[in-house]
């Protein structure tokens, strides 16, 4: 994935959830046997380095091969390699509803393909993550970004081939960065770049985004 993809990915979904509030994120580990469906519409995940979906899945403690056992292809495909962390639902028409919940887990890239929407998948590997938050034309790095914690802003950038995210409680950055001041800042700031700002409202968390840099 190059530079010019992240950046339009990362253009895309700014597009897409201007002047929205996005909910936040959660990834747990859970065990799940049933049969799981790909998601229709989900990202594929970029041979970058950085965040990716693939290394949320090792972060976790979740590698091996891909976990499909059934369909398998003919010989010659890219089975069982793990290439991609795929995102699994339990509906047949591979839907997400909004404030539910999907899954992820290892995939070969055959697997992985909008040819195999619709497709049951059977697995006997059960390890994997449940991913709450998660929407249409998230890249890892923003789904990441919209995990709470402590720090209020959080930046995700994309820098020749890798994509970032990082997080600060500098109330100036933003105004810094709209200027175009990247001197005396406390984080590294990439060429192109999200800026997310979490909002706390009556107990519940949400973010916004509150700055871009993207051509």
């Amino acid at each position: 994935m190059s530079d010019e993809i992240a950046v339009q990915r990362l253009a895309e979904f700014a597009m897409r959830y201007a002047g929205i509030r996005l909910q936040s994120t959660s990834a747990n580990v859970v065990y799940y046997s049933g049969h799981l469906y790909n998601v229709d519409g989900s990202t594929d995940d970029p041979k970058i380095n950085g965040a990716s979906w693939k290394g949320l899945l090792q972060a976790n403690g979740i590698d091996g091969n891909c976990y499909v056992t059934h369909p398998l292809p003919n010989p010659g495909t890219s089975h069982p390699q793990f290439s991609v962390g795929g995102h699994m639902t339990q509906n047949a028409d591979g839907s997400v509803e909004k404030g539910k919940t999907c899954y992820l887990m290892p995939l070969c890239s055959w697997h992985n393909s909008t040819s195999n929407n619709g497709n049951a998948f059977q697995h006997t590997e059960t390890k994997m993550l449940e991913l709450y938050g998660y929407m249409e034309g998230d890249l890892a790095a923003t789904f990441l970004a919209r995990m709470p914690g402590d720090q209020a802003l959080r930046i995700v950038g994309a820098d020749a081939n890798t994509l970032t995210v990082q997080s600060t409680d500098m109330d100036k950055l933003v105004d810094a960065m709209a200027a175009g001041v990247r001197e005396g800042l406390p984080i590294s700031v990439p060429p192109h770049y999200l800026v997310f700002r979490q909002v706390s409202d009556a107990g519940r968390t949400t973010y916004v985004i509150e700055a871009a840099s993207l051509p």
